[in-house]
Parts: structure tokens; sequence; C-alpha cells
């Protein structure tokens, strides 16, 4: 039991899923305090009397926890020989620094002892006393409030190379995903660059942070460590333009920091009931990851809430509920200006 509460309290810091999380719906007030305190919604479903749905299968989370294990056994031998084959490290950078935690197979107690040799390690690296090459699972703090009670990010993989008198860091996100080539799904590999954009523009504010942007450049194209189909070797998608991701990432992280400011702290009030509580904007995507979908699909019915249509009906409708939309279609006669052009709509549709 108490490694399990140990292995939960890890994930809990480590807020990129949780950043992922606001990211899919930040107009949902609910979604945004779920995010910044760090309370899933399943806590909050379960509160409601719902049952969850959501969140990856044990099996998929010990498959991958796996996988990276195996990538990462004997100094990264087999991952650092697939990078060398993809053009992402040279053959001479034989260098492994590995940041990793004792729960997933590295020698470090806490995010806080990762976190202290990270930062070393970048400070070393500028200084030319730390060799390019590998890095396992280096962990940021992220300043400004972003999340409460912090913001820490755990890279699955990181390239140092040397540029002339500079260091270019690399970002890498392993997935268990199959990689087929050009038939490899399309949403996973987007979820999978929108995640290593997060790791582009958190290393880059903690660089700035530093002082050591000067000496060590974050490069904006990052490579993806992929399954081969059959088995757990690794499959390097390099090149994978990340610019636009941590762009999306820098507003991301702007908008939470000013949400973050205007929320109660944690422990001055229930934050469960407060979730209950706030504001919903239920979107179509929400069934995807949200354990509250269903009970804010059934408000959006009883409101008469376009949305439960889908956003392209919601889009066409505006400020038209559903129940008037339907009487308009029906031949009522429209009672307010925004009935009226929607019913403009319906006869230039005739």
């Amino acid at each position: 039991m108490a490694d399990a509460a140990n292995a939960n309290a890890v994930r809990h810091r480590d807020t990129r899923l949780r950043f992922e999380q606001w990211a899919r719906n930040p107009a949902c007030q609910a979604n945004t305090l779920s995010a910044v305190h760090g309370i899933p919604m399943s806590q909050v479903a379960k509160r409601e009397g719902t049952t969850p749905t959501m969140g990856q299968s044990p099996f998929a989370i010990a498959r991958g926890e796996m996988f990276e294990r195996s990538l990462f056994r004997n100094d990264a031998a087999v991952l650092r020989e697939a990078l060398v084959e993809a053009d992402v490290l040279p053959k001479s950078a034989k260098a492994f620094t590995d940041f990793r935690l004792k729960l997933h197979g590295g020698q470090l107690r806490s995010h806080d002892d990762a976190r202290a040799a990270t930062t070393r390690f970048f400070h070393n690296l500028a200084k030319g006393k730390a060799a390019a090459g590998l890095a396992a699972a280096p962990t940021l703090l992220i300043p400004g409030g972003v999340m409460l009670p912090e913001a820490i990010l755990v890279i699955d993989a990181l390239v140092a190379t040397r540029v002339a008198d500079q260091v270019m860091l690399t970002v890498g996100e392993i997935k268990t995903y199959p990689d087929r080539g050009g038939h490899t799904d399309g949403a996973e590999l987007a979820t999978a660059r929108a995640q290593a954009g997060v790791y582009v523009h958190g290393l880059q504010v903690v660089l700035r942070e530093l002082g050591l942007d000067g000496h060590v450049t974050v490069a904006l194209q990052g490579f993806l460590v992929l399954s081969r189909p059959g088995f757990n070797r690794p499959s390097i998608r390099a090149g994978e333009d990340l610019c636009y991701q941590a762009k999306r990432a820098e507003r991301g992280f702007s908008q939470l920091e000013t949400a973050a400011s205007g929320l109660p702290a944690p422990g001055r009030a229930d934050p469960e009931m407060a979730i209950m509580h706030a504001g919903t904007a239920y979107e179509s995507t929400c069934v995807s990851f949200c354990d509250r979908a269903a009970t804010c699909f059934q408000r959006a019915l009883v409101a008469n809430d376009p949305i439960i249509l889908g956003e392209d009906v919601r889009r066409l409708l505006g400020q038209v509920p559903l129940d008037r939309a339907v009487a308009l279609l029906n031949g009522e006669k429209p009672k307010t200006d925004a009935e009226r052009a929607l019913n403009d709509q319906f006869q230039q549709g005739d």
C-alpha cells in the first residue's frame, strides 16, 4: 500500500498530464480547477455518484513502464543505437545521464533530487564539464505558479549535442505506439508531439530562469520513440516539428498562470465541491477524457444547448436554444434578433 501511495504522489507531482487535460477544454472552469489543483475528475465524479470510466488501463501503464526500462537498460544501449541510426545522436556521444527515480528503475529518491541533479547537469553542460549524450528523465520545475502546488515536468529523453561553443538540447517523447510508417495513428502522433512541445517550452523557461539560455539552446525539432510492430524494439521518428506545439504550450502556461492566481489556495476550501459547482463548457471531445462528461451532457440536454448535437450545430444556432430552433423550423414566429437571424438562414436554406 505504501508503494502504491508513493507512486500516486510521484504521478501527481508530474504536471504534464494535468496541463494536457486543461488544454483539451480550457473554456471549462471546472476543468481548469481540476488541472490547476491536481484534483482528478474521477474523484469528483465519484462524489457526484458517477462511476469513473477514464484513465489508462493498468496493463497499458505496465507495458509503457516495461518499454521505458528496456530502453534505458545497460546505459540505454538499445536506445542509443537506434538514435545513432536515426542521426539524432552522434556515434561519438556515448555519455548517459540517468535522472530516473528508483520507482522507475533509476537511482534517485524523489523529484526534488532529480530536479537538483538536472539543474547541476545544465550548468555543467554550459561550462563544458558534462559530456554530450543521452539523458533519461531530466526533471524541471516551471516557475510562476502555473500549477498548484508546483509545476514539475519530467522529460522522457533528452539528447545533448555540442554545436560550436553552444549546447543543443533535443527533446524526445517515448510511446508504446507501434510505428507503422505512413499508417501510424495520426491522433496518437499529434498527442505525442503536443507533449514534446510542452517539454520544449518548459526547457526554454527553465534555461532562461537559470541564466543559461545564451549557452544552452533548445531545438524546435524533436524525436519520437515508438515501438516496432510485434515487439518492444525502438523505432525513431526524427525531425518532428515542435515549433507550433511549443508556442501552444507557452500560451497555455500563460493562461494557466492567470487562472491559478485567481483560485483559492488548497486547504482553504473543499476543492472537490468547488469543482462540482464551477461552470462547465461541454464539448463533444469531453467524452474522450473527462469522467464528468455524461453529467455535463445531461445538463446541456436540460438547458436545450445545441452543443448536444455537436459543435457545427452550436455554431449554426448561436444564442438560440435547441427547442426554439425546432419551433422556428415548425413555423413559429421569431421572438428575438438572434431568432430572426437564424430564421432568415432557415428560409435561405429552403
